[in-house]
């Protein structure tokens, strides 16, 4: 049951306000925590933030931390539209002299001519055979030439089926079958002899299933399709025409662009994560005061800026080859400089960035420092980011405490000044009786 309240009724005083004024100096140290405990929260957010930056400077690293990562291989074609060449990481250095005599094609079969779409081809097993593999179809009751075309699509792999029409009233409709893919490989047969009752089907080949025959510097070469991929390792050909007796230069070399469009990302995700810790270190920085903001900015700068220790190359540091300390603690590109170096020692750029056997390259190493300062269990963010919310639930802990207890002093105050008003009023009272007997 809550207490009277007469809030100054006797007294003329505001005791109301005057509860609430000292009430709110009696919050002052719950206020003050409810700060701290938002800055604790920013943190938590922005070393999230460092994360996933470090995390993408990461990823960049690793783009370039292999021999086939960083000799990346570029291939062109004197006439793409015949022949598309595209290289993979098993590729090599040359060049080859290519004819395209044919194209892969597939099989097509066409039928005898209906009158109308909806003419009954009776019921009955119809089996198609692909590359060995027989599908049989059982059709029921009456089956019109299009829900023959339809059943053929929904059922059958390797056998496209459609009607075709040339506008004569009489004798019209077609029914073609296709090959789904080109090539022997994709060739079939169709048998639709089990079928009563209505009009059969008969075919004759239009288009019978060819392979792509191709000439490689001299050497004839037979694909079941037109994406050659087995022909060259580590290249894909594509062939978009047929040009007998036509030479096609195939030429394959380093990709030079390429490569420096890689190292160009990670100098860009590097800046990327500085760009963040210079703004985090200022007066309104969420981490200015956080010891992991510094300790990690130290160990990334340190990595490259300082020099490989142990590699194989005579290149040991990225200011030889044009990645040079810039304002702000950003990186500069200067990819000219870059492509020069890489046109002339490419092995010794390489082996800077690169893990191979003996050599423990920049890339790598970046990889394994992130990884450490990531780490889920032991590295600095975990540790910081356990700190923290431990400092948020210590503070949530202390200002229920406070909360409680400024409750506690509401309650007292308010019987405090009840009791106060009540004495007055006792008092303004007999005041009042005594004042009468005197004049009575």
């Amino acid at each position: 049951m809550s207490a009277i309240q007469f809030g100054g009724l006797a007294t003329g005083m505001d005791t109301s306000s005057i509860v609430s004024q000292l009430l709110e100096i009696k919050k002052q140290p719950i206020y003050r925590l409810e700060e701290r405990k938002k800055g604790f929260q920013a943190q938590i957010s922005a070393l999230g933030t460092f994360k996933s930056k470090l995390a993408a400077l990461q990823e960049a690293a690793k783009k370039l931390d292999t021999a086939n990562e960083f000799s990346a291989l570029k291939a062109s074609s004197s006439n793409e539209d015949v022949l598309q060449v595209s290289a993979g990481s098993t590729a090599a250095p040359g060049s080859y002299k290519i004819q395209v005599t044919s194209r892969a094609v597939a099989q097509k079969d066409m039928s005898q001519a209906f009158d109308s779409r909806l003419d009954s081809v009776g019921s009955g097993r119809v089996s198609f055979t692909v590359n060995g593999e027989t599908t049989n179809l059982d059709l029921v009751g009456y089956n019109s030439i299009e829900s023959l075309v339809n059943q053929i699509n929904d059922n059958v792999e390797g056998v496209g089926a459609s009607l075709l029409y040339d506008g004569n009233a009489t004798g019209g409709y077609r029914i073609v079958l296709s090959g789904t893919e080109a090539g022997t490989a994709g060739g079939f047969t169709a048998d639709f002899s089990g079928l009563t009752g209505g009009v059969t089907p008969t075919f004759t080949n239009s288009t019978a299933a060819d392979d792509a025959h191709i000439t490689i510097d001299g050497i004839a070469v037979t694909a079941t399709g037109n994406s050659i991929e087995d022909a060259i390792s580590g290249l894909t050909l594509d062939l978009r025409d047929a040009a007998p007796g036509e030479d096609i230069y195939v030429d394959v070399a380093r990709d030079n662009e390429g490569i420096a469009e890689l190292v160009k990302g990670m100098v860009d995700a590097y800046n990327d994560v500085f760009g963040f810790i210079t703004d985090q270190s200022k007066a309104d920085g969420s981490l200015r005061d956080n010891p992991t903001l510094r300790t990690v900015a130290s160990q990334v700068e340190n990595m490259f800026s300082s020099t490989l220790q142990g590699g194989l190359g005579s290149i040991g540091t990225f200011s030889l080859i044009g990645i040079t300390r810039g304002e702000g603690r950003q990186l500069e590109f200067d990819e000219d400089k870059f492509s020069e170096k890489l046109s002339a020692s490419f092995g010794a750029v390489r082996d800077l960035f690169i893990d191979r056997e003996g050599n423990e390259g920049k890339m790598g190493l970046v990889d394994g420092l992130i990884d450490t300062l990531t780490d889920s269990s032991e590295g600095i963010f975990k540790t910081s980011i356990d700190l923290l919310n431990d400092k948020v639930d210590n503070a949530d802990d202390t200002i229920a405490r406070y909360e409680r207890s400024a409750e506690s002093y509401k309650t007292t105050l308010e019987r405090k000044f009840t009791a106060m008003e009540m004495m007055v009023s006792q008092l303004q009272a007999q005041g009042n009786y005594l004042s009468s007997m005197v004049f009575r």
